[in-house]
């Protein structure tokens, strides 16, 4: 595999072509001790202050090779170059690919030959060329200022190494043909690519800013993944779809964009879920973007119901303490809308239901049946769930007893996400050494993430003075306050946060999203934060709750445990790959 510079392309270029022939080249087989440079600037650019090479393929035993890449519709017309990309925006150019490509070569050999030191001499003859990449179209029209083997077109798929091959030779035969001098030296062997690379890319031990290294894996990270892609455009053949996926397979990404594709349709939507701070950061992010997309109602599902009655006048006494007053979300208030909506219906075109494993039960069930035109069973609608790992409040029921319960209602199309696009690899394998679920495909990280970070405390002062420690030091790595959330088992009266002091950390909701905020770990289920803090962890015997709270990372996990849950951890270490047999 060809060693590219830098490893992972930049989450700020922009161009969806650079990143496909990026990801071509660090995929191409045969290719050990190539290097490829992407985004070369050129500080004594022959014709601007400074320019920029797309990507530099220094290859041993044959050159060194610039290439130019244009993406999308590409035009020329009196002399002049355009660049129409899918949004239809046009960018006009004098200055063509294939001169653009020239001046870069010529502008690098200049700066090479003037850092070579004694023993790299020859380099000053070293065989280069050009070549210009147009992976969106079929470029037929040859110009007087390009050859046919300089022109990378989408007929040449993926064969980033037959286009090299051919430029290479391209190179040698104008090399003879007119006469130039070629001799052995005129092709660079490993160690001159190597040595050409430092010169003009030059090593050195810096670790990527721990900042930085987020930015390019959440950028990787919230790219749709082609299930995901697949799972929404067969939402739009079935009228009646239920998803299951564990954590971080994108369900609510999902449940939002069918969401927007049914009310662009005019559709009537309500897009429902379990959790209230889910709900608000639904709502809030539905606020911010056309009407014609919005939803008629997003929010928790008790929300919607307490919402309804109050619309009709009737006055309900709503527990301040949902956890005490179990029966009254569990049977006196979905009763009161199901008197209310058979006497006065009021039906949705569609209804999205996100969580659905905290929602499948008899009473929630026939709610839902009255408010959708139709009902379940001719009706339209998609369910989102974890049926297996999320169902907290589920009472043992497995996802089969789900399954079939809906089934009670309607038939569906049944799809199931396993690709993890929230979580890096080095926390899939930490969840999957506590709690198992092998059959969710980790993520692989582009670059060095951070690996989870176990720390041990004796107390509650100990554990205060190591959090303290801990925020303070991500702090000083530019981690944006923002982005840090400390989650707990437990209240947070109960936790080790209400010890806290100088540090100013929030209760969660989407109006303190400057600031580092605490949820319960029952509480955040839903979302996601790039920095998880975990504390008060004195058991993973409770494995579905544990399951939540580490599934919410995205780039950095630290877990607060004490050494008794350290050693039940390593035990479940040991006992799993005992059973796996490894």
């Amino acid at each position: 595999m060809a060693l590219m510079l830098p490893s992972a392309i930049s989450p700020d270029i922009k161009s969806n072509a650079e990143k496909r022939i990026f990801e071509w080249f660090k995929d191409a087989t045969d290719t050990d001790n190539w290097i490829v440079l992407h985004s070369l600037g050129i500080s004594n650019h022959c014709k601007v202050i400074h320019g920029e090479t797309d990507f530099l393929a220094l290859i041993p035993g044959k050159g060194i090779f610039a290439l130019e890449v244009k993406g999308g519709r590409v035009k020329r017309e009196l002399g002049k170059w355009s660049y129409i990309n899918k949004y239809g925006n046009i960018d006009q150019k004098v200055r063509g690919p294939f001169d653009q490509a020239w001046e870069g070569i010529y502008s690098i050999r200049t700066s090479i030959e003037t850092k070579l030191d004694a023993k790299h001499q020859h380099l000053k003859h070293v065989m280069f060329g050009i070549g210009v990449m147009f992976p969106d179209i079929d470029y037929l029209s040859v110009g007087v200022d390009e050859e046919p083997w300089q022109v990378f077109d989408i007929s040449d798929g993926k064969d980033v190494c037959g286009f090299i091959e051919r430029i290479a030779q391209g190179a040698l035969n104008t090399r003879c043909r007119l006469n130039y001098g070629v001799t052995e030296t005129s092709f660079p062997t490993s160690e001159d690519v190597m040595y050409l690379a430092d010169l003009l890319r030059g090593d050195f031990d810096q670790d990527v800013p721990l900042r930085i290294k987020q930015k390019y894996t959440e950028a990787d990270l919230l790219s749709l993944t082609n299930e995901q892609a697949l799972c929404i455009e067969q939402l739009d053949d079935n009228s009646k779809c239920l998803i299951r996926g564990t954590a971080g397979t994108g369900k609510t990404l999902l449940a939002i964009e069918a969401a927007k594709r049914a009310a662009a349709k005019g559709e009537k939507v309500a897009l429902f879920c379990f959790n209230k701070a889910l709900g608000e950061w639904l709502e809030d992010y539905f606020s911010s973007i056309p009407n014609t997309l919005r939803p008629a109602y997003v929010g928790t599902f008790h929300s919607y119901m307490i919402r309804l009655l109050k619309s009709r006048g009737q006055i309900i006494e709503v527990p301040t303490d949902a956890y005490i007053d179990q029966e009254f979300y569990n049977k006196k208030l979905p009763d009161m809308v199901i008197k209310s909506l058979s006497e006065f219906p009021l039906r949705y075109d569609r209804i999205i239901i996100d969580e659905a494993q905290d929602l499948i039960t008899d009473t929630y069930m026939q709610v839902m049946n009255h408010c959708i035109y139709q009902e379940l069973s001719d009706g339209k609608w998609i369910m989102f769930g974890d049926f297996s790992m999320q169902s907290i409040y589920s009472n043992d029921m497995t996802e089969f007893d789900y399954i079939e319960k809906i089934e009670k209602w309607s038939s569906f199309a049944l799809f199931k996400l396993k690709k993890n696009c929230r979580n890096t690899k080095k926390i899939c394998i930490d969840i999957e050494n506590i709690v198992g679920i092998p059959e969710n495909a980790a993520f692989e990280d582009q670059i060095n993430t951070p690996s989870v970070d176990h720390i041990i405390y004796s107390d509650m002062n100990d554990q205060k003075d190591r959090l303290v420690e801990l925020i303070n030091d991500l702090l000083s790595k530019n981690i944006s306050r923002k982005d840090i959330v400390v989650l707990s088992p437990r209240k947070r009266a109960d936790s080790v946060v209400s010890l806290l002091d100088g540090i100013v950390v929030k209760n969660y909701s989407v109006k303190e999203a400057g600031n580092i905020t605490f949820s319960t770990i029952q509480g955040y289920k839903g979302l996601e934060s790039s920095t998880v803090i975990i504390t008060d962890i004195e058991s993973y015997e409770n494995e579905k709750l544990i399951y939540v709270g580490l599934s919410r990372a995205r780039f950095d996990l630290h877990i607060f445990e004490t050494q008794a849950a350290s050693d039940e951890r390593t035990q479940l270490f040991f006992k799993r790959r005992l059973a796996n047999g490894r």
